[in-house]
């Protein structure tokens, strides 16, 4: 007999819950868990459920999830930051934009998208005013919301973990978007996919700007930094939550702003456009490169 809680219980009952708790039936010999997902196992265990109009993964019930996967078994996930994007825009700029293209995607195609990673890779650089990172020694000071540095190795370390837990539990195919567009950033990710090919050339993982999921060729397959085209994604997206009237007055309007499309000409139908072209180009990519798998 053990007691608990003041309450005298036979050894065979309470090894018997215990018993129950592993899943091992009282009596029976013990069966040692394998190191690798069992997809027979799980189709026995959880039924299928329809699939739903949402695609985000924290939103999904398993049974949701695995029919998605049978039928299109590819994760997106998308890359951003909280960074300064003028004092228009919000902090969330790049992984908003990142975001919303790999759902919009995924409701067309199929998918799933995990939720973003608000860290990035960027340079380290001396614009005139000293040492900084990102669009910090443009400004000549640190930035108020820039919080997404992250020593780079670390990054790599996360993102390889993040996508190998991807493809170990049912997916095939793992689609990495960034809205923030730096060359180091593209560097990186580009070493991240190379370093998940298979020796054979299977390539189960791909990386691509939010912006150069366009057509090449096409005149708006371009970005910038907190311009035009990213406050038109916002005024899109969420035109709530953008300025228009926060440069005015300012003895510099442009602060910390990259671009060749004056933010004053940003519109949510240029944001709306933009959109649809970087959804069409990032549907016909993934269904390419799913195709491509064995």
């Amino acid at each position: 007999m053990k007691k608990i809680s003041g309450t005298m219980i036979p050894v065979a009952i309470l090894f018997g819950t215990m018993v129950s708790i592993c899943g091992q039936a009282a009596g029976e010999p013990p069966t040692a868990m394998v190191k690798y997902y069992e997809p027979e196992k799980i189709r026995e265990a959880v039924p299928r459920e329809p699939i739903p109009a949402e695609v985000r993964a924290q939103f999904l019930r398993p049974g949701e999830l695995l029919a998605i996967q049978d039928k299109f078994a590819v994760a997106f996930q998308p890359v951003g930051t909280l960074e300064w994007h003028g004092r228009q825009n919000p902090i969330g700029c790049d992984s908003i934009k990142a975001e919303r293209l790999c759902m919009e995607t995924a409701q067309r195609i199929g998918g799933v998208v995990m939720p973003p990673i608000y860290f990035a890779a960027d340079a380290y650089r001396d614009t005139g005013n000293g040492y900084g990172l990102g669009m910090d020694p443009v400004a000549g000071f640190q930035l108020p919301g820039s919080f997404y540095q992250i020593e780079t190795e670390l990054l790599k370390r996360f993102m390889l973990n993040a996508c190998r837990n991807y493809l170990a539990r049912g997916f095939r195919m793992v689609v990495i978007v960034s809205g923030h567009n730096p060359g180091l950033q593209q560097n990186l990710f580009d070493e991240i996919c190379y370093m998940l090919k298979t020796p054979e050339g299977k390539e189960p993982v791909f990386f691509t700007m939010e912006y150069t999921a366009i057509e090449k060729g096409n005149p708006r397959r371009s970005g910038d930094h907190a311009g035009g085209y990213e406050t038109s994604m916002m005024l899109h997206f969420h035109p709530d939550r953008v300025n228009s009237k926060a440069n005015e007055g300012q003895k510099d309007p442009n602060l910390a702003i990259s671009t060749n499309f004056p933010v004053e000409q940003a519109t949510a139908e240029e944001g709306r456009i933009r959109l649809n072209l970087q959804v069409e180009g990032l549907s016909m990519l993934v269904r390419e490169r799913y195709r491509r798998l064995p």
